[in-house]
């Protein structure tokens, strides 16, 4: 459980190929269905984006206008329609200015954004300032799209504005955002459809038999719906599914609801709600009661597995109770798998809840939805990395068998339900389960070091650690804090570092819990050895390691003595260090444990290096573990060391290639030592070396 850090000249850390890998990102939501009468808005939309190819200067566009408008199908259907002006990919993010949970943080989707670009998570700035200038300097030169969806402030805006080069930023808001015309951004208002077109989106919907026939009931649905398409294919789509209803009935229970409902003071709130309401009634139960379930949801979007547990159903019936939902536009399958409410519906959805079940129903749903989350991360957890020990029970009574066939299958979930799994941490540390909270945090730590996720890692464990203290949980507590020192760890700070991890030593005690003790006593030394202290690292290592002798541990004696050799190497004692890197080499497997393996040997490769001994062997194997495991970064460094190897031998040729090597990964990752490996490769060769 302990703190990962470099050994000598090596940097970076594990990168596990995966959907993010290297190619041209395409992230727009899917092509909206029954998209009609836009031509006035598609024209601006087009003139804004031939100006851009014309000058290479990135064009701002803010759709504004009401919630269920169509501001989002109007930004999706220009983007996919002019797809190929933007060869070097589109971006998509919500903004979430208008859900429940107050609007995303632009640090956060900045991240998003420069890893969907192919930067190194460890190389990515730790400000929201610096991500921001990556992020410029990555998109200028380039032709690309951008969606941001629900905007709430201009500030949120424009941090995410891209670099110079022929963009266009699409922004959708409920706001004006006025701020943004110093960005030069121009204003389009997204009103209600005309009379005509909003009857067009019914025919398309209906047929155009159907919907001519009964041409006033049509003129009638149109108004009570406000032309809104939200509340207009709420409506029509049910009728599509029944053929023998008249358009004419729709209209005069729209008629009687509306009356009901006349207490709403806007308009679009009104004619929305009444639409909810009709097209609701008119689904099956199991859909009903997935519509209902979703309001559940903490995050921004649910898969199949996740609708099959709020309903306690067979995966085909969610699907069949899902596809329903899609087919008369209440759900939006936003990706293959992966399907969405509007806000308007989430809240809407709420409300039923509260009209419809019991507070009973209404927490087991909760529940169930809850478990699936948890138990998934756990298994996930448990396949990454699975020689770790675990504080919380859900690991000794995984409930869910394997969901994950290996390692690269564990990551690509774990990476694609973050967004839903820390908005879980946080909706159970306000709502309870408290101890789900903290325990959500544990199944993510090995996430967390893998992909340097550091913003969320911040915000989960410390929302984890308040639960824990709700609870007043001391072990609890302790994970958390400990978790906390370690991403300092990992962010490079090691002085700051030590206070929550010699916090978390103290509560391990409290709690009477060696195996914890053990671990904060390593993640301390971790601390020591950052800030050249090996001395008093080895003594934290050793005191660890009779912990774990004493509790028959092979693993953290193992790990132990990786470390150990660590401190041996910063202190000069190449003996001691190749023995202790030896030892932990007896117990970590290839076929076991490859991660801590790959570690070790490139420990033991600096080490030697370091004292002029010969690394080959080891940097070798290192090499071939890091390939098959698809560990970009630790590839390049280990090609940095056999480089500086054969450099110290005259192998000018072979400490170019190495070199040439180390800069092409570095340059994927945006790595600032790919400059250095360039300025290094671009320099003449000593005399007499060949």
């Amino acid at each position: 459980m302990g703190a990962v850090v470099q050994a000598g000249t090596v940097h970076g850390d594990l990168h596990v190929h995966s959907p993010f890998a290297p190619g041209i990102p395409r992230q727009i939501p899917l092509r909206p269905r029954n998209f009609t009468d836009r031509e006035t808005e598609f024209d601006r939309l087009d003139a804004a984006a031939s100006a851009a190819r014309e000058d290479g200067s990135p064009r701002v566009v803010v759709l504004s206008g009401p919630g269920g408008v169509g501001k989002t199908a109007l930004a999706t259907g220009f983007l996919h329609a002019a797809a190929d002006s933007f060869p070097d990919g589109a971006l998509y993010t919500d903004l979430r200015g208008f859900a429940g949970g107050g609007p995303v943080d632009p640090a956060g989707v900045l991240d998003g954004f420069l890893r969907t670009l192919h930067t190194d998570p460890a190389r990515i700035a730790l400000d929201p300032m610096g991500r921001a200038a990556q992020f410029r300097s990555l998109t200028a030169g380039r032709r690309m799209a951008f969606l941001l969806d629900n905007a709430a402030s201009a500030a949120q805006v424009r941090m995410l504005l891209p670099g110079a080069g022929a963009h266009i930023v699409l922004v959708t808001t409920r706001l004006r955002l006025a701020g943004l015309a110093a960005d030069g951004a121009v204003s389009v208002a997204v009103e209600p459809l005309g009379e005509t077109a909003a009857a067009r989106l019914v025919e398309r919907i209906l047929g155009a038999e159907r919907a001519r026939g009964e041409a006033d009931a049509v003129r009638r649905l149109v108004g009570l719906c406000g032309r809104l398409p939200l509340a207009l294919c709420a409506a029509a789509s049910p009728l599509s599914l029944r053929p023998r209803q008249s358009v004419g009935h729709l209209a005069d229970r729209l008629a009687d609801e509306r009356d009901r409902l006349a207490r709403l003071s806007r308009e679009e709130e009104l004619s929305v709600r009444t639409a909810l309401d009709a097209s609701y009634a008119a689904l099956s139960d199991p859909a009903r009661r997935l519509y209902r379930g979703l309001g559940h949801a903490a995050g921004p979007d649910a898969s199949l597995p996740a609708m099959s547990a709020l309903l306690d159903a067979e995966p085909a019936d969610a699907e069949e109770a899902a596809d329903e939902l899609v087919s008369v536009h209440l759900l939006e399958e936003h990706t293959a798998g992966r399907y969405r409410q509007h806000d308007l519906n989430r809240l809407h959805a709420r409300r039923l809840l509260e009209d419809e079940e019991s507070t009973a129903e209404r927490g087991q749903a909760r529940r169930r939805l809850i478990d699936h989350y948890l138990d998934s991360a756990v298994d996930a957890d448990a396949v990454l990395n699975p020689g770790r020990w675990h504080l919380g029970s859900r690991y000794s009574d995984r409930r869910g068998g394997e969901r994950f066939a290996d390692r690269g299958s564990a990551l690509v979930w774990l990476e694609s339900e973050l967004a839903n799994l820390s908005a879980w941490v946080a909706a159970c540390r306000a709502d309870g389960p408290s101890e789900v909270s903290w325990q959500l945090c544990e199944a993510l730590r090995t996430l967390f070091v893998q992909r340097k996720h550091f913003d969320t890692w911040a915000t989960t464990y410390t929302a984890g650690l308040a639960a824990a203290r709700d609870l007043d949980d001391p072990a609890a507590q302790a994970f958390m804090l400990d978790g906390l020192g370690v991403l300092r760890l990992h962010r490079g700070e090691a002085a700051a570092a030590r206070q929550p991890l010699n916090a978390a030593l103290e509560m391990w005690t409290r709690a009477g819990h060696d195996l914890g003790r053990a671990s904060a006593l390593e993640d301390v030394g971790v601390a020591e050895l950052a800030m050249g202290a090996p001395a008093a690292a080895a003594e934290r290592f050793a005191w660890a390691m009779r912990i774990h002798e004493r509790l028959g541990r092979r693993r953290g004696i193992a790990l132990m003595r990786r470390r150990m050799g660590e401190a041996a190497r910063d202190r000069g004692d190449g003996v001691a260090a190749e023995g202790h890197f030896q030892a932990a080499l007896e117990y970590f497997t290839e076929d076991d444990e490859p991660y801590m393996r790959l570690r070790t040997l490139v420990g033991l490769a600096a080490c030697r290096r370091s004292f002029d001994a010969d690394a080959g062997g080891a940097a070798a194997e290192a090499l071939r573990i890091a390939t098959a495991l698809g560990a970009d970064a630790e590839i390049a460094g280990i090609n940095v060391l056999m480089a500086d190897a054969a450099a110290a031998e005259g192998r000018t040729a072979d400490e170019r290639e190495h070199l040439s090597t180390a800069s092409t990964i570095y340059s994927r990752l945006g790595s600032p030592r790919a400059e250095e490996i360039r300025r290094r490769i671009a320099a003449p060769p000593p005399p007499g070396t060949r």
